[in-house]
Formats: structure tokens, C-alpha cells, sequence
């Protein structure tokens, strides 16, 4: 019996660890751990079996994702947008896709910020825009771009497109500095009248070719919960290192943290809350899958609890890291403390506009029985 995508994660463990201190100071992913994580099968995970992909459970993948980002926040982040962006294989046509999709094993990126623009030149259709926090970027052969689709008319389409673009026509611009996830290459992208074709562009509003259940799912029922899954295995990451330290495996400068009831119960307690995030956002998305297994639609409610639980899971990640971070004691203010690391990469996370907490008000209503359009949160 052959080892499982988990399984598979938790062999990075040694790896990841050790490349840490190499990626911190580069800013970026090393082709070891490239590699290692292309080896895994994750990235064809959410790829069309007819392109040679595996079409994994979403929560499978979602557990293979946490365990990599306990090992390094920004490991784990570029692990879930190079699985996550080859979702889009289903919904291109299938000839495109096969083309795109060649190498069912590369991670490739997605920003779906509208902020480029298709205009039909004496090239044929060109894309010209600049596009922030472009996480993978780094490691892609594709990344698809949001724009508004002119061709060759004076008003743009009602509804943006998702660009297929090659990294061959991207100028990636190191604009990157944040102290967390620093080595996830989020950086500015800028395209110049590259030629594209609407084959090579979605608007998600077209059915995909694709009929497995990976995409009868609302395309954010996958993409939310892929970054969401992310925090709440930087903060297991956080809470590992302090079980080391109560056991005795790592010592620590605070004192003994085993004989301290206090940090004792604060450490119990966090433990319990980032259980009970993790499960929430599985079991909701367990409920979404098997309604797609079935060919029924999910209902609106329930994508609302998906989002809600990906959301809510990030602030419980964040306040389980800061207080694992605490219970570090004196060795956590070092510059090289991995509690620190992981408190700045889950603070950097919680930035990503997928957490912000405005959208809470109109899932809300939604998950009250609101009959909301609110795409492409909810559809």
C-alpha cells in the first residue's frame, strides 16, 4: 500500500526545517523544497484526471497543506497556491488546458484583482496591468492574472476574466518585504502587451469541462479554505514546539513550562481552540464536498459556513501563535526563534483580504437564509 498525501507531507518535515534559515535570508522557496513538494503529488492534486491529475478529496489536500505549514508558514503558502491556482485546468478547454497543464506536477499562481486590461492592438489581443502579491510567482511556469476584457470594443466586459499568462511574458518585481512569510516571492507582477487569446482566460462563469466533484464545487468552496487551512497549521506548528518544551525535548529560558499551571492551562486552552477551528472548517467542507459528490448544489448557507470557518480559523490561528510565542518565554525574542518566525507569518496572513473581517456582515445574512449573490464568495 503506498503512502498517503499526508504521509507524504509529513516527509518534508527534515527538509523543510533545514532550509529554513537558507529561504529566510534568499526570500524565497530553495528548488530542494521545490522539488520535494512537486515529489509529493500535491500539485496535481486538484488537476483533471483526463491531464493526468489525481482529483483528491479537497479535505485531503487540505491536511497535506496544514502539515507543510508547520513546518514553515511560507513553505505551506506557496504549497497551497501552486495546488490551488491548477484548479483553473478544469475550466479553460480541454485542448488549452492540456497545453497549460502539460506537467500536471508544476505549481503554478493566480491574483484575481482585476487590474489589467485586454485590448485588441494590430498584435491581436494584448494584456497590459500590474498585479500585487503574486505569492509563488517564484516557482510558476503559469500564473493566471485578473483583467478587464476590452478586445475590441470601448467598454470593458461586465464580468473580469482570469488571464492565462506565461512567466516568460511577467516581470516579477521584487517588491516583497514583509518580515512574515518572507520567502513566499508575493511580490509585484507586470505585464506589457503580452499577446494572449480568450481560450487561454475564464470568467468562472462558463461551465467547467471537467466533471468531477472538484468542480461542481463553487470555485472559493476550494480556493478559501486552501489559504485558510495554511494559519491553522502555521499555529500547530507553534503549539508542537511548545508541546517540545513541556515535555522536555527543547529547553527553554522561562523556567520550566511543565511545572508553570498557568502556562500549563493557557496552552491546554489553545490547544482546544485550534482543534476546534481546524474541525469547523473541515466538517464544512466534508458537507460541501459530499453535496458535490452527489451532483447537488451547495447550498448558499453553506458556503457561507465554509468562508466564515476559514475566516474565523485565522483569528484563532493568530491568537494561538501569539500565545505559544508568550509561552516561549526569553528564547522567543530572538531573531532566529522559530515561534517568532511563525507569529510574524501568521500576523502576515491574517493581512490577506480573504481574512478581512467586512465580509462577515454579508455571510452572515447569507448563513441566516439571505437569498446573497455576493461572487465569488458566494454564487
Amino acid at each position: 500500500m503506498g503512502t498517503t498525501l499526508v504521509e507524504q507531507a509529513d516527509g518534508l518535515a527534515g527538509l523543510v526545517e533545514s532550509q529554513v534559515p537558507t529561504m529566510e535570508s534568499e526570500r524565497r522557496l530553495t528548488d530542494e523544497v521545490v522539488a520535494a513538494i512537486r515529489a509529493t503529488g500535491l500539485n496535481r492534486s486538484w488537476v483533471p484526471a483526463e491531464l493526468g491529475g489525481d482529483e483528491r478529496h479537497v479535505v485531503e489536500v487540505l491536511e497535506a497543506i496544514e502539515r507543510i505549514a508547520a513546518f514553515d508558514g511560507s513553505t505551506g503558502w506557496c504549497a497551497s497556491i501552486g495546488c490551488g491556482s491548477n484548479i483553473f485546468a478544469g475550466y479553460l478547454p480541454q485542448s488549452v488546458a492540456a497545453e497549460v497543464w502539460s506537467d500536471p506536477d508544476q505549481g503554478n499562481a493566480g491574483m484575481f484583482g482585476p487590474f489589467g486590461n485586454v485590448r485588441a492592438n494590430g498584435d491581436g489581443l494584448t494584456l497590459t496591468g500590474r498585479w500585487p502579491f503574486c505569492s509563488n510567482s517564484l516557482h510558476s511556469a503559469w500564473i493566471g492574472l485578473g483583467a478587464f476584457w476590452f478586445g475590441d470594443a470601448d467598454e470593458a466586459e461586465p464580468i473580469p476574466r482570469l488571464v492565462l499568462v506565461p512567466m516568460d511574458d511577467v516581470t516579477v518585481e521584487t517588491t516583497w518585504d514583509a518580515p512574515g512569510l518572507c520567502a513566499t516571492g508575493s511580490h509585484h507582477a507586470s505585464v506589457d502587451g503580452a499577446v494572449v487569446e480568450r481560450e487561454r482566460s475564464v470568467s468562472f462563469v462558463e461551465p467547467p469541462w471537467a466533471e468531477g466533484p472538484l468542480w461542481r464545487l463553487p470555485l472559493f468552496c476550494l480556493l478559501a479554505p486552501g489559504l485558510g487551512i495554511a494559519p491553522l497549521g502555521i499555529a500547530r506548528g507553534a503549539l508542537d514546539e511548545i508541546a517540545a518544551v513541556i515535555e522536555g525535548k527543547l529547553g527553554g529560558t522561562r523556567g520550566s513550562l511543565a511545572d508553570d499551571p498557568v502556562g500549563l492551562a493557557d496552552f491546554a486552552r489553545a490547544d482546544t481552540a485550534l482543534r476546534g477551528a481546524r474541525a469547523g472548517l473541515l466538517d464544512a467542507c466534508n458537507r460541501a464536498w459530499d453535496c458535490a459528490e452527489r451532483g447537488e448544489r451547495v447550498p448558499k448557507a453553506l458556503q457561507a459556513q465554509v468562508m466564515l470557518a476559514m475566516n474565523y480559523g485565522c483569528e484563532v490561528a493568530v491568537d494561538v501563535t501569539s500565545m505559544a510565542h508568550r509561552l516561549g518565554g526569553g528564547r522567543a525574542a530572538y531573531a532566529d526563534s522559530s515561534l517568532l518566525r511563525r507569529l510574524r507569518d501568521v500576523q502576515t496572513a491574517r493581512q490577506h483580504i480573504m481574512f478581512g473581517q467586512s465580509h462577515r456582515p454579508m455571510l452572515a445574512k447569507t448563513l441566516a437564509g439571505e437569498d446573497t449573490f455576493a461572487p465569488p464568495f458566494i454564487v
